[in-house]
């Protein structure tokens, strides 16, 4: 293979490996072959809690080819079992590499913004709104949606909800092994416009309803924050349809307050003002009705202007819209409370 990809590794002896490599590249520059370059990411990185697997301070990427990379692992001199260079496995259980286009990007953006680049929880090759069926248990067999991924210390455990009828009763079943299912379908834009949106709305009332009342629970604190940071990580999603984008900003903006996130709680705002100007020069149809109160309750939540609760409180009282989780929202900022 072409020495077009950085090998993800790791070595319990950094310092040591790093200095035998600068003399084996000396070696290897007289003898007319190509070096083996090194990139260390820890002393850019932050690294605030300890959710993720990797020690950064074993961590390191090496651009070489396999057949390189196999020739190291054979004659370094650090090869006890706790003291040796070794692959990097993804989630797959692949050995990890990245391609030198996005290498290059990553270590110029280290040296740009070096103690700035903060490490996000980890993605899974699982994510929320996967169709998956059950391999093993009491629902073999049965076809399940994946409603939360949590990645604790390495081990991917998974929520599932079971479907018996449709529309008014799901099983759930949590701490389920990525080994006991088989994806059967990937989540899309299109399960996330609807799924993911009711999935989050869900949550952030559950959150919104113990900030208002103020509960003062480590744990229920502490499964707020988790669940925060498992939303947010999906801000990114393209979404095609124009009221369902313009919706789900307006989740991600309370999200981003939720969090504390303030530099893109005021980029979020600003999208989702811009969203309430482009529907307010339009004419007046149910979905953008809707859709306005959403973002209305999402700008009185991060910005605490009563004029967005009023206007959506009058929304609720005057049209006794469908939705019960809108008219919950609605409930929830009433009183005026700062979350």
């Amino acid at each position: 293979m072409g020495k077009n990809l950085w090998y993800v590794m790791r070595h319990r002896d950094m310092k040591s490996f790093l200095e035998w490599l600068q003399t084996e590249n000396a070696h290897r520059l007289t003898a007319g072959m190509s070096i083996v370059e090194p990139f260390c990411p820890h002393d850019f990185l932050i690294k605030k809690d300890n959710t993720h697997s990797v020690d950064l301070s074993s961590f390191l990427f090496l651009k070489s080819t396999s057949e390189d990379i196999d020739y190291l692992k054979e004659n370094e001199p650090y090869r006890s079992s706790y003291k040796k260079l070794r692959h990097y496995l993804d989630t797959n259980g692949e050995e990890a590499t990245v391609p030198d286009r996005i290498m290059q990007a990553f270590m110029k953006a280290c040296i740009e913004y070096k103690g700035q680049l903060e490490i996000a929880p980890p993605l899974t090759s699982i994510e929320v709104a996967d169709r998956v069926k059950i391999k093993s248990g009491p629902f073999v067999d049965c076809e399940a949606s994946v409603t939360g991924v949590r990645l604790s210390k390495g081990v991917i455990q998974l929520e599932l909800a079971i479907k018996l009828v449709s529309g008014v009763l799901n099983i759930k079943m949590s701490n389920v092994s990525k080994d006991q299912i088989q994806i059967i379908d990937r989540s899309t834009a299109d399960t996330i416009r609807t799924d993911f949106i009711d999935y989050t709305q869900d949550h952030l009332l559950d959150i919104l309803e113990h900030r208002v009342r103020r509960i003062d629970d480590e744990i229920v604190n502490k499964q707020d924050a988790d669940m925060l940071t498992r939303i947010y990580r999906y801000r990114n999603y393209d979404i095609k349809n124009v009221a369902a984008r313009r919706h789900f900003q307006a989740l991600m903006l309370i999200c981003a307050h939720l969090c504390r996130y303030k530099n893109d709680e005021a980029m979020l705002r600003e999208k989702v003002m811009a969203s309430l100007s482009e529907i307010n020069k339009k004419s007046e149809t149910k979905a953008a009705t809707d859709t306005r109160t959403y973002l209305w309750i999402a700008l009185y939540i991060s910005s605490h202007d009563p004029s967005y609760r009023d206007a959506a409180k009058q929304y609720v009282r005057d049209n006794q819209p469908k939705s019960s989780k809108l008219r919950r929202f609605v409930s929830l900022i009433r009183e005026g409370r700062k979350v």
